[in-house]
């Protein structure tokens, strides 16, 4: 057995939403421990991604791939949409050269979390959909953000290599370390241990919690002002963007939208891949930039303690 100790998955589960956050806040008062683990990130965030992908039923993920409508709308809406609306309702209150609408519609311009569809078993939503958007979505950024960061201007230049050979990494090791696991085992066994995995993408992703909390600790102590508005300001992002991505496939554009596949459009619309950003703005001088993006990794960590609930309710009103 994996976890010996009698009651400890089911635990976990269950409290799955805190332990995230307890390790993203372990990385920010402990940040030697987070120093130490933050070499780890890749290999942790290949392997939160491949038991996610563990998890995706084929059946179900063929399923979206011949109605692939959905999930086209979901790649514009987040790429294309998002940043346009950010940028739109930003102008309203702040000059174009702020830092913070840079920030603001640069992430909104990045593509969903690698890691979307581990987050999808956590909170009940459509995991093939997320599998889905999350390829083309991450292999279209070297493309979208250099061309967001070049039309704001300012220190946001974007290296298209280095984001599309981390992306590559990513990708390749985590579907082909799925591909490989199933066909060696089979997809009945993967089934039988599904609470097992999913124990285990509970603690994976508080890991990468842990280690992508690299440097927010330090930087907290010596601009605590700032980070605390950073914080606040990306935090606010995710959750109005979750809000805003329900309501909109709310509408039945394209028929009728299941529940758990409006969740999945709102999950990725607020939850973005930071620590890709991060990584391709490092290092290009514009430091307030840098503690910002910095800052917006902690929401991916707290807003699953706000939404869990939200979206069992929405499921449960839905009958799913």
């Amino acid at each position: 057995m994996i976890f010996p100790v009698p009651g400890i998955g089911p635990l976990i589960r269950r409290h799955g939403a805190w332990l995230m956050a307890a390790g993203a806040g372990l990385g920010i008062l402990a940040p030697d421990l987070a120093a130490a683990a933050n070499p780890a990130l890749l290999p942790l965030s290949c392997l939160t991604m491949f038991l996610a992908l563990l998890r995706v039923e084929p059946a179900a993920f063929i399923a979206v791939l011949r109605r692939p409508g959905l999930g086209i709308v979901v790649i514009f809406w987040i790429l294309l949409a998002c940043p346009v609306l950010v940028w739109c309702l930003g102008r309203l209150v702040l000059p174009a050269d702020d830092v913070f609408l840079r920030a603001m519609t640069l992430i909104a311009a990045t593509p969903g979390m690698m890691s979307a569809a581990a987050y999808g078993v956590l909170l009940g939503t459509d995991v093939a959909l997320l599998t889905l958007v999350g390829l083309p979505t991450n292999i279209l950024a070297p493309v979208i953000l250099p061309a967001v960061a070049l039309l704001l201007g300012g220190g946001a230049a974007i290296d298209p290599m280095v984001t599309a050979l981390r992306l590559a990494v990513m990708i390749g090791a985590s579907f082909g370390g799925a591909f490989l696991i199933t066909a060696l085992i089979g997809r009945p066994r993967i089934r039988r241990a599904a609470p097992a995995i999913d124990t285990a993408i509970t603690l994976m992703v508080a890991a990468v919690g842990l280690a992508v909390m690299h440097g927010v600790g330090p930087a907290l102590v010596a601009a605590p002002g700032f980070m605390t508005l950073a914080i606040l300001s990306t935090l606010a992002l995710n959750l109005a963007l979750q809000a805003i991505g329900f309501a909109v496939f709310g509408f039945a554009i394209l028929g009728p939208v299941p529940v758990q596949a409006r969740l999945s459009a709102a999950l990725v619309s607020g939850n973005r891949n930071m620590i890709l950003l991060l990584a391709a703005i490092s290092g290009q001088g514009d430091r307030p930039l840098e503690l910002i993006m910095a800052a917006g990794q902690l929401p991916l960590y707290l807003s699953p303690l706000i939404v869990a609930p939200l979206y069992r309710r929405a499921r449960m009103r839905a009958g799913g």
